[in-house]
């Protein structure tokens, strides 16, 4: 199990403080990214009408979603890839735009943002009161120095250590459960073999040990830790997509008896036995398993969507999906009884 060291970083960082806006709610509140820290207290990142255009806003309730409150939001580009939104608890967040050199924390709930200087984030994840990303310096001729990083999740004190394993910089996927972590690539001299490589951390990313992953190399794959023995799994094969479930905590992973899958496929699991999978693509509608992925049944949903944009759980009852519902329509959905009903939240 290889060591591995770590060197301190200087972050060079801005502070963003936005004024909370008046409570009037906007014409129109289109979400992108959402995130939970509790069956009651999450937030929305979107887009609202400004005198730019298109600008961020983000929505904070603690009561599950009956009442909103405006907080502030970094500055983040409006165009190209779509960022995302995570906090680690009521007070630690981080919003970031993948393989894109914008990432920034708050450690007052919103109430301010800080720009870190950390490269392109590759990919991020955060637990057990840590943040970890990959970071990479990116041109057009491709990414170097690629780097895992991690920090408290409440202090910007980032550390940097090379990979546990050499790669060509292609899609990464990185997961944490507890002081578990999982950090998905493919090994260099490997694009377009199968396996890739899935290094394993139990001591929060301090050392790692690698073995054969269940994607393909160069594609990419999105992990869902629900332990740290269980892990779901979607790896992209192309177009389409295979789905898997690891139950000693990634050795060796399974594949699921799926119906066929696209690329975008998102896997959403609330426990060892039960996952919700939305297909995506030809207005599918959302499954759900309660035997590990054995047999999949069709939730109650509001209606069936064009297309799922996200769909995750604060806990193994309670879980949020963004959906498009029309054209330029998007919808925000709960459950809390593990994905087997859904209804529509109003958006602020």
């Amino acid at each position: 199990m290889p060591v591995r060291r770590t060197v301190l970083l200087t972050l060079a960082a801005a502070v963003v403080a936005v004024p909370t806006a008046a409570r009037s709610a906007p014409a129109r509140f289109e979400p992108v990214s959402f995130s939970a820290v509790s069956d009651s207290d999450y937030w929305i990142l979107g887009r609202i009408a400004c005198r730019a255009g298109r600008c961020f806003a983000i929505e904070r309730t603690t009561d599950g979603g009956r009442t909103f409150a405006r907080v502030s939001a970094p500055a983040l580009p409006t165009e190209g890839t779509t960022p995302t939104l995570r906090f680690a608890d009521l007070h630690d967040g981080f919003a970031y735009v993948p393989w894109a050199a914008a990432i920034y924390a708050t450690h007052d709930g919103g109430a301010t943002w800080r720009r870190l200087a950390l490269g392109e984030v590759l990919a991020f994840a955060s637990g057990g009161g840590y943040a970890y990303a990959v970071t990479a310096r990116c041109t057009r001729r491709g990414c170097a120095d690629v780097r895992f990083r991690r920090s408290p999740a409440s202090a910007d004190a980032w550390t940097a250590a090379p990979l546990p394993f050499a790669t060509d910089g292609s899609p990464f996927g990185l997961a944490a459960h507890g002081t578990t972590v999982w950090l998905l690539g493919t090994q260099a001299g490997t694009l377009g073999a199968h396996p890739d490589v899935l290094a394993r951390s139990s001591d929060g990313g301090r050392t790692f040990v690698t073995g054969p992953g269940p994607c393909y190399a160069g594609l990419g794959g999105d992990l869902e830790p629900v332990s740290t023995r269980v892990v779901w799994t979607v790896c992209p094969t192309g177009m389409m997509a295979d789905a898997y479930r690891s139950t000693d905590g990634g050795i060796r992973f399974r594949p699921l008896k799926t119906p066929p899958l696209v690329n975008s496929s998102i896997l959403a699991p609330t426990s060892a036995t039960t996952a919700v999978l939305a297909r995506n693509g030809a207005r599918s509608p959302l499954l759900r398993t309660t035997d590990g992925g054995r047999t999949w049944t069709r939730p109650a949903t509001p209606r069936t969507p064009l297309d799922t944009a996200w769909v995750g759980f604060t806990d193994a009852r309670t879980g949020t999906a963004i959906v498009q519902t029309g054209p330029t329509k998007q919808a925000l959905w709960r459950t809390t009884d593990g994905g087997a009903r859904w209804t529509a939240v109003p958006l602020p």
